[in-house]
């Protein structure tokens, strides 16, 4: 048996549809109607032994095989202590039930993690609204790399829907931001010189996960990213264009600004909402700036290992945009602002 934590979310529900030939536990929070898995548990990732009674944990212990550590507060901005409660308390409770059954993790973490490794943590703005999740992911990661367990570690970029079809559960952040640029709304984007978009479907990642649990593969990191093969920042902005005008509006491109050179319009004199949106991707930039540029990538060996297939991301991001456009890109919107 597998257990999964964060089974309701965006990325928990395309793992367990990957496991599907697998019986699968999922542990949830608030929603609970989950058909992706064979069995939804309700618990709090944050609270000691997932919240769970004595009993059901015994359960786990004695039942699991492995676990797919998803669980986690990915929204960005938020305080450090949420991050330390939910993150590293919910990597601490994975790592404790892995003990008692003797099983492995796999730990969902991101790729942004990188600008830390390299030793830039103090070069990030102190107000960067990625600091402090990244901050916690890699904590996180060492907590499992220090607690003996058995482990493998995925390190994402930001996901999109699948790549065949463009769905996913619920919007993520590049669909919001994308569907607010595609309203007009973007007066320039902001990018540093150098940066690539990097983008990958939620298949991909949810086969290169599901891939390693069933073929046992541990002590890995993997980098779920496009790397070099990533869209350059003018691509994706034409991407953009298109889809307005595929939808009837016809939008001027965002001119692309390097943060470092100032900005046209001051973001104090850019309407609040649309400063929020500037501010989120100018901290992305500048995180992905101290990444290289170039986020690391294990693609190639994820096709050669899990059979993850390939995907050319622009046509990715077509679907994905084609997917989440009209009324489900606002109602999507209204989520990430709160």
């Amino acid at each position: 048996m597998i257990l999964l934590t964060g089974a309701s979310g965006v990325v928990g529900r395309a793992v367990a549809e990957e496991l599907r030939a697998d019986r699968v536990v999922g542990l949830v929070h608030r929603d609970q109607d989950v058909p992706e898995v064979d069995e939804a548990i309700a618990g709090d990732i944050a609270a000691p032994r997932f919240g769970l009674t004595p009993e059901r944990w015994e359960r786990l212990a004695v039942e699991t095989d492995a676990i797919v550590h998803s669980a986690a507060l990915t929204e960005w901005g938020r305080p450090w202590d949420h991050y330390e409660a939910i993150n590293l308390g919910g990597t601490r409770q994975a790592i404790e039930l892995a003990g008692a059954a003797g099983a492995p993790v796999h730990l969902i973490s991101t790729a942004f993690v990188h600008a830390l490794e390299c030793g830039h943590e103090d070069d990030l703005a102190d107000d960067n609204v990625v600091k402090p999740y990244i901050r916690s992911k890699l904590a996180s990661e060492r907590l499992l790399g220090e607690s003996g367990v058995p482990h493998s570690i995925f390190r994402p970029t930001n996901i999109i829907g699948d790549s065949r079809t463009g769905a996913s559960h619920r919007p993520q952040i590049v669909q919001v931001m994308s569907s607010w640029i595609c309203r007009g709304k973007a007066p320039y984007f902001p990018v540093h010189r150098g940066n690539l978009l990097d983008i990958v479907t939620l298949d991909v990642l949810a086969a290169a996960i599901a891939g390693a649990v069933e073929a046992e593969d541990l002590g890995g990191t993997y980098w779920v990213t496009n790397g070099p093969e990533s869209m350059t920042a003018a691509e994706g902005i034409e991407v953009l264009v298109e889809h307005a005008a595929a939808l009837g509006r016809e939008i001027e491109p965002a001119p692309l600004v390097d943060p470092r050179d100032g900005f046209p319009v001051p973001l104090e004199r850019v309407p609040p909402t649309s400063r929020a949106f500037l501010k989120v991707l100018m901290d992305v930039s500048e995180v992905t700036h101290y990444c290289g540029g170039t986020l690391p990538t294990s693609m190639p060996q994820l096709r050669e290992r899990f059979g993850v297939r390939a995907v050319v991301d622009v046509d990715a991001f077509r679907l994905s945009l084609e997917f989440w456009s009209a009324d489900r890109a606002g109602a999507g919107e209204e989520t990430v602002r709160r």
